[in-house]
């Protein structure tokens, strides 16, 4: 039987700003258990980077809020709401690089410009142990190794706008598991990558997680990236899940009508149709939206999904699908 290690139980949170409040996430419930892989799938702006920093809080507050449920960590044997310990109190910082980590979309906007490679990871290493600099340094330079950094002591000592955009991502991979955390975020990791780069990379996070045990969260807006990293799916829209599954399940066997259309909108290497665009647009975010968060771009809406939201229903094997003609 596999352990918790994170849950979202009826999670709801919004954003408050001049322009209005956003419902950004809406009843999210989710279990991530030890070792397991996990995809995110959605468009932009539907919640999956909120999910993901939700619990190692990393969302400006009090912009930010989230308004009901419970974010659980199971740590030690001993569960406990990281949403009611302090943002940045001395529980959440032992959690935050050390147990929970993240590799984060772009990493020259999460690296200093101002500070060697070194520097900035000798710092992380550091604070969560009791190594002293040498050692810290012996331990970034073997984490810049496992990540596959060439020259791995040389870059040690490099500034991050000396490095290529491959480069800087296995050095954000290399911070983030220098702390060896139990679960690792990985916020679209190929984002303004090269295809063969991204595939490099791709495969590295997930030898990572294979050779340290780790559970893995792929956050990403293409269905193609996770076929062959993870072994369940969620799928976002609009700040809901609208269906979870194993991945198998999600990919062969679709049920919602959203993931139908994001599965039919990837290219093939043999298909000779024209790809088929999902219609209409995503709703505006300060947008007041009555019934299913879909039902304005959904071929198959009825009156019902217009004004009542689907509840998120189990079918076989655990499918879960939020959708009333599922």
């Amino acid at each position: 039987m596999r352990n918790k290690l994170l849950e979202y139980k009826n999670v709801a949170a919004r954003f408050h700003t001049i322009e209005g409040t956003t419902s950004t996430l809406n009843d999210i419930d989710l279990t991530i258990y030890e070792g397991m892989s996990l995809g995110i799938v959605g468009e932009s702006g539907c919640g999956k980077s909120v999910t993901a920093r939700m619990p190692i809080r990393l969302l400006p507050e009090p912009t930010f809020k989230v308004t009901h449920g419970e974010v659980i960590y199971h740590r030690d044997g001993k569960p406990f709401d990281v949403l009611k310990a302090k943002q940045n109190g001395t529980q959440i910082n032992s959690i935050r690089g050390k147990e929970i980590s993240m590799i984060f979309q772009e990493p020259m906007s999460s690296l200093s410009p101002i500070h060697t490679v070194g520097s900035q990871m000798r710092e992380l290493i550091m604070q969560h142990s009791d190594m002293d600099k040498k050692q810290a340094k012996a331990h970034a330079i073997e984490v810049l190794e496992k990540a596959r950094v060439p020259r791995a002591s040389d870059v040690y000592d490099d500034y991050t706008f000396q490095l290529s955009g491959g480069m800087r991502q296995r050095v954000m991979i290399a911070m983030a598991i220098s702390c060896n955390p139990r679960l690792l975020f990985a916020d679209e990791p190929t984002t303004a990558l090269d295809v063969t780069i991204q595939a490099q990379i791709l495969g590295l996070i997930k030898d990572v997680q294979r050779e340290q045990n780790m559970a893995l969260v792929l956050i990403t807006h293409d269905l193609a990236v996770v076929a062959n990293m993870v072994d369940e799916i969620a799928v976002f829209y609009l700040g809901y899940i609208v269906e979870h599954g194993t991945t198998d399940d999600i990919l062969k066997n679709p049920k919602h009508p959203y993931t139908k259309a994001l599965i039919d909108s990837i290219p093939t290497l043999h298909s000779t149709e024209a790809l088929k665009p999902i219609k209409g647009s995503i709703p505006d975010p300060y947008a007041k939206i009555t019934g299913c968060p879909f039902s304005a771009r959904c071929e198959k809406v009825t009156t019902r999904c217009r004004v009542e939201v689907p509840p998120f229903v189990s079918h076989e094997n655990g499918h879960k699908v939020r959708c009333f003609e599922a």
